[in-house]
């Protein structure tokens, strides 16, 4: 696990399947969370309109 600017980034040896998205999501749910392979990136909270 490694912090890209506010970003979190979860890399593993193997792919990682949608039931490790969704278990990453389920714990981040106010976060936008993105899976590409071997990675899951975890996006900072959206900023609220003022």
């Amino acid at each position: 696990m490694s912090r890209i600017g506010n970003a979190w980034v979860v890399q593993a040896a193997g792919d990682f399947d949608l039931d490790d998205l969704n278990q990453v999501r389920g714990r981040f749910p106010q976060h936008h969370v993105t899976l590409d392979g071997d990675v899951i990136t975890v996006w900072p909270r959206p900023r609220e309109a003022r």
